[in-house]
């Protein structure tokens, strides 16, 4: 008999030494860049690339070569989400401890799919569920999970509500069990984020199947046209809230909204990705009055929590019939449906099988800074954010559209004595200049149609004189255009 031929590799093809980089000393130059200015430049796609190695990736460059390309590259053409200036879009600020927690995550590259795949990641997420499902104050036997993101939360949590309307059979039959006279509906304000919509298609429910709730003069959902809709619809999947809404920062009333849901018996789910966070504050918490009586409930870390991407938590009050939608098992990786410490499984409850250590850079943060300190962080930021609707209210040149409920303000600058269109025209270029100068950046969206400037106060590095500073651009430019 042939003796089989043993394998062997090139030492020069060997894998395991370690990098031999200093981490701190790689990421020095990144953290100086954090509150450089300009937070943006204009660029084109060949600009970029150009400072990008894009040939066939052959193997030879040194660590050292790729972090000062990678450095070279983000400081010419950066966009510094962490700048105290950057009012854009609702954007993860990042933590101090964010760098070195998320290099343990990378060094210990566990899959935390459950206690059999990693015990202490599961118990360490499983530990940051608990603290937020009690600042949401839900039960004990409340379970969640940290997904990529609040598009990915937010259909997790839509199918979970969509098994239940349809019963048992959903997990076998699918919609296909269903006539054309029992739609499927979800229920929404006119002013929810468009991943309700993209969750709508994903799950074969169709946009031409949600229901859009019109909004008072504050953006909030209207109580009456809802109680409305959940009397003519008898195949309400479910009714989206939302705590915080990206355009202006609204909060629906939640407690309303809550007990037309439990009269009707209709899944509340709640879309708190980015108002969320404002939980941490004892001050804030009254504003969020009634989202302990939603169904699911959605906070991205990554966005008012202050930590660097990524990590959405999905809470579920009763997450029953998330784990008779999501529950598998199969020859090689055998699990109970029985939910013990031991055999508890992340993906029973979510779509995600495959999961990278999430949880730490969290644990690490709340446990280092603390919940309430965090939260004052937050509580500034709408503060800034009132003072700046307190400054506009002293200008007669400028409209504050809403009062702020949250850290997301719009404003216009509107003269005397010009149409509407030339005040269109004045305020997407005051948005445009001020990002060219560099040192303040907003996004730029529509209310009721029109331009508006908008500013999202989410950086725990943001102080007064920011907001003093951004206002005084806006006048000045404007100014100047008039």
């Amino acid at each position: 008999m042939t003796r089989p031929l043993r394998p062997t590799l090139a030492p020069e093809d060997d894998l395991t030494a370690a990098a031999g980089v200093d981490i701190s000393a790689a990421i020095a130059p990144l953290h100086e860049q954090r509150y450089r200015s300009p937070i943006v430049r204009p660029s084109l796609a060949a600009d970029v690339a150009a400072l990008i190695d894009t040939s066939f990736p052959a193997g030879g460059d040194s660590l050292e070569q790729l972090v000062a390309q990678v450095t070279n590259a983000t400081d010419r053409y950066p966009r510094r989400n962490t700048h105290p200036g950057f009012f854009g879009w609702i954007a993860p600020s990042g933590l101090p401890s964010d760098p070195l927690a998320h290099a343990m995550v990378s060094e210990l590259n566990e899959n935390v799919g459950g206690y059999w795949s990693s015990p202490v990641g599961t118990t360490i997420e499983k530990t940051v569920i608990r603290w937020l499902a009690d600042l949401v104050k839900f039960p004990q036997q409340s379970e969640g999970v940290l997904l990529s993101g609040g598009s990915m939360a937010n259909m997790s949590g839509l199918a979970a509500a969509l098994a239940k309307r349809c019963g048992p059979g959903y997990r076998e039959q699918g919609l296909a069990a269903f006539s054309d006279s029992s739609k499927p509906i979800i229920v929404c304000s006119e002013a929810v984020h468009f991943s309700i919509r993209r969750a709508a298609v994903m799950l074969g429910i169709g946009t031409d199947n949600i229901v859009a709730v019109e909004t008072d003069d504050q953006f909030r959902m209207r109580i009456d046209r809802l109680a409305e809709i959940l009397q003519r619809h008898r195949n309400v999947v479910c009714v989206v809230a939302s705590a915080g809404t990206t355009n202006t920062g609204a909060i629906d009333p939640l407690e309303q909204i809550a007990g037309l849901c439990a009269s009707h018996d209709t899944w509340l789910h709640v879309d708190a990705a980015y108002g969320g966070g404002g939980l941490m504050s004892a001050e804030l918490q009254p504003r969020y009055r009634g989202i302990e009586h939603a169904d699911s409930v959605v906070m991205d870390l990554h966005k008012w929590f202050f930590q660097s991407l990524d990590g959405s938590l999905l809470l579920y009050r009763d997450a029953t019939w998330a784990r008779q939608l999501f529950f598998e098992t199969s020859d090689y990786l055998r699990s109970s449906a029985e939910p013990t410490p031991e055999q508890y499984m992340f993906f029973h409850i979510a779509p995600e099988l495959s999961r990278r250590f999430r949880a730490l850079p969290f644990y690490m943060a709340m446990r280092c800074y603390g919940i309430p300190r965090l939260g004052r962080n937050a509580l500034h930021n709408v503060q800034c954010a009132e003072y700046l609707a307190d400054l506009i209210r002293q200008q007669d040149e400028l409209e504050l559209i809403v009062t702020p409920q949250l850290s997301i303000l719009c404003f216009r600058f509107r003269p005397a004595g010009l149409s509407d269109d030339e005040i269109d025209r004045i305020n997407s270029e005051i948005r445009d200049r001020i990002q060219l100068e560099g040192e303040y950046l907003m996004s730029a969206t529509l209310v009721r149609g029109r331009p508006v400037l908008r500013v999202c106060v989410m950086n725990h590095a943001t102080r007064a004189r920011h907001i003093e500073g951004l206002l005084a651009s806006v006048l000045r430019i404007g100014k100047s255009l008039r």
